[in-house]
């Protein structure tokens, strides 16, 4: 990475009236954006997946690479005496992942399904809404996701009914997300263990029995 060039188009421009002027080394975008589809796009376009498959590949790989441009940020550095910021240097560079994730996780909670009849066309599976264009931005999928909460045995997927879960948590492991809403128990369980251990020449070892309790959360 300490390799990649800077945004050439971006020096030596800028607002001599506004006192600003590009400089210092902009996050090169539009080489990114082209080996981005070289790499990540060539397996798309000539896959043997079925054509609808690939169209949604190829948009939502195009749809992250709006996100970072449309993410991009203006850093400036002030330039004067005893910091008057007289004039300032201003160069382009790209958000941290966690705000252009949280960005792509806003548009996956709202992605769109397309219809699977179509080859190599995105376009909305429901009718009453196939007029409202897809935008570059938005992520798309074809088919729903199970319901990851409940048990289906055909599926293979055993739901989350009794699952431990931790009740501080945010994650994918607290008790409000994982348990679906449906709330959780909450039973006290006592450990036995062996502790303070201490060697005793010669030769063995002394432990005491120490007991505790906790409090384990589990999915209703």
């Amino acid at each position: 990475m300490t390799e990649c060039s800077c945004d050439t188009s971006l020096q030596n421009g800028g607002s001599a009236s506004e006192g600003w002027h590009w400089g210092g080394c902009s996050d090169d975008l539009h080489y990114g954006m082209w080996f981005s589809r070289k790499f990540l796009d060539a397996p798309y376009k000539n896959s043997s997946e079925s054509d609808i498959l690939s169209a949604m590949h190829l948009h939502n790989n195009e749809a992250g690479r709006v996100a970072v441009a449309k993410l991009m940020q203006v850093d400036c550095r002030c330039h004067g005496v005893s910091g008057s910021c007289a004039v300032k240097t201003c160069w382009k560079s790209m958000s941290s992942f966690e705000k252009i994730g949280n960005y792509l996780k806003d548009k996956y909670e709202n992605s769109i399904q397309i219809s699977d009849r179509l080859k190599r066309k995105v376009r909305r599976k429901e009718k009453n809404y196939r007029k409202i264009p897809i935008r570059k931005e938005d992520l798309v999928y074809t088919n729903r996701s199970p319901n990851y909460c409940v048990e289906d045995q055909k599926l293979g997927i055993s739901g989350t009914h009794g699952r431990e879960c931790n009740r501080t948590s945010e994650g994918a492991d607290g008790c409000n997300l994982l348990c679906c809403g449906r709330g959780y128990n909450t039973h006290v369980v006592r450990h036995v263990e062996r502790c303070e251990c201490k060697f005793v020449w010669c030769c063995y070892v002394r432990c005491r029995r120490c007991e505790s309790m906790t409090d384990v959360h589990t999915c209703k």
